[in-house]
């Protein structure tokens, strides 16, 4: 497809690049922007508001005073300002701490994609070493199968070979080529889904660079499935941004409940030139400056504002607050599904890397003997097909089992809240621990 637009890549790499150009997270830190936004929208609710307004005042016709009765025609503008401060010291308050709330959870949201885009990355990255695995595996049987009807076609040619025999080597190289273009759509499935995680052209082919192929530990393997849950309730951002949530929608509840019910200040001050007084000045009199002097205007009041519709409002904000203690609880049992079914996962494939392996030394031995037998004349057609067909099965068995116990290691890691690009590319064979004071960001560590 796209060879002249080929990319090698490793893990290390690909967690980096993910870092600097995911979507996700590039979203996940505009939503954190908001959330700061509104803090300071609420926090600004404290201060007193400023308003400056210019006003144009003009009257024609008849000007009366208490002296006389007079014809003018004039025009004035003068400048104000007005500062006004309304406030419900209780729903501000509230309003603020709802907020705060909302930023804690947007910056953990942000963290969770983080820890998602980097745990999907590298599970991406495993399944293009798989794909490219079935690759390698595919050319060498066809490698195998092309040998295996040369064989056929001079034993034919000798008189020690059957047409049969040379027309079912010819059968099985055609099923080879086939599985070789299968294994290659994989592969280029693979490297488009890794792409659009990096946010990369589609076009290029990514490649993982040679030696990929490698058992990874990551989790130390005797640590107890119970340390593993706490772990995880204390280290997954995702977890910590439900309970963020919780807080805020119980401030909010409280700020609901001041807004509808709690005590109203307002207060209001205007500085402004005051026009030329009406009918003044008397007719044929000059228009001095003493016509104009500072007028100021200002007014306190305190309140409350009952509606009935109030108590609507409370009960739908104690609603939502029963509704994100039900989410904390759904993400709870969701975070303890995932780690154990990583953990799972990751010892299934653990036992089965060995066998896995073994299948290969005996399947490959097998084969090498069937093709001696196959030169000497003392073997059959049959047998060498199977024994390469079961070749084939071992190596592919041999690499899944790999790959999957590296992606088990990931998930597991992701699981608990411990992944991070370095302990994926570089494992620290150390047990997870809970860093002090209680802090939690950029302290994760896992071991293998």
């Amino acid at each position: 497809m796209y060879e002249h637009r080929l990319l090698p890549v490793d893990l290390p790499t690909v967690i980096g690049v993910a870092m600097a150009r995911n979507i996700d997270i590039l979203e996940a830190q505009q939503h954190v922007e908001a959330s700061r936004g509104e803090v300071d929208a609420n926090i600004g609710m404290i201060f007193p508001s400023i308003s400056p307004q210019i006003t144009t005042l003009g009257i024609q016709g008849a000007l009366s005073n208490i002296s006389n009765l007079a014809l003018a025609s004039f025009s004035h503008t003068f400048p104000a300002v007005i500062v006004q401060w309304i406030i419900n010291p209780g729903q501000v308050a509230y309003n603020i701490i709802a907020s705060k709330r909302r930023l804690d959870a947007s910056e953990q949201r942000d963290e969770a994609v983080i820890l998602e885009t980097t745990r999907l990355a590298a599970v991406q990255y495993y399944e293009l070493v798989l794909a490219q695995a079935r690759v390698s595996v595919a050319q060498r049987a066809m490698r195998e199968a092309e040998e295996l009807l040369r064989i056929q076609r001079l034993r034919v040619k000798v008189g020690t070979g059957l047409p049969a025999d040379e027309l079912r080597a010819e059968a099985a190289l055609a099923a080879r080529k086939q599985d070789l273009l299968t294994a290659l759509t994989s592969f280029y499935n693979a490297s488009v889904t890794l792409s659009s995680t990096l946010n990369f052209d589609p076009t290029i082919m990514l490649a993982p660079r040679a030696g990929a192929m490698a058992q990874t530990a990551l989790v130390q393997e005797n640590m107890p499935i119970d340390d593993m849950l706490v772990a995880a309730v204390q280290f997954r951002p995702d977890l910590e941004a439900v309970r963020s949530s919780l807080a805020a929608a119980e401030a909010d509840k409280g700020a609901t409940i001041w807004g509808g019910l709690g005590p109203q200040i307002q207060a209001s001050r205007t500085f402004a030139p005051s026009p030329p007084a009406v009918g003044y000045p008397p007719a044929g009199a000059p228009l001095t400056k003493d016509t104009l002097y500072r007028q100021q205007k200002y007014f306190v009041t305190a309140g409350f504002n009952w509606s009935l519709a109030t108590f609507g409002r409370i009960r739908t904000a104690a609603a939502n607050v029963s509704i994100a203690a039900l989410d904390l609880d759904r993400q709870l049992e969701q975070v303890q599904t995932s780690v154990v079914a990583a953990h799972q996962a990751s010892i299934f494939a653990k036992k089965a890397v060995p066998i896995a392996r073994q299948q290969v030394k005996a399947a490959e031995e097998a084969l090498r003997l069937t093709q001696q037998n196959i030169l000497a004349g003392t073997g059959l057609l049959i047998d060498a097909l199977q024994a390469q067909d079961a070749a084939d099965q071992a190596r592919l068995r041999y690499a899944t089992a790999v790959v999957q116990y590296n992606q088990a290691q990931i998930n597991l890691l992701g699981a608990m809240g411990l992944i991070s690009q370095e302990n994926v590319t570089e494992p620290s064979c150390h047990a997870p621990s809970a860093p002090p004071g209680g802090a939690r960001r950029n302290n994760r560590s896992g071991g293998c």
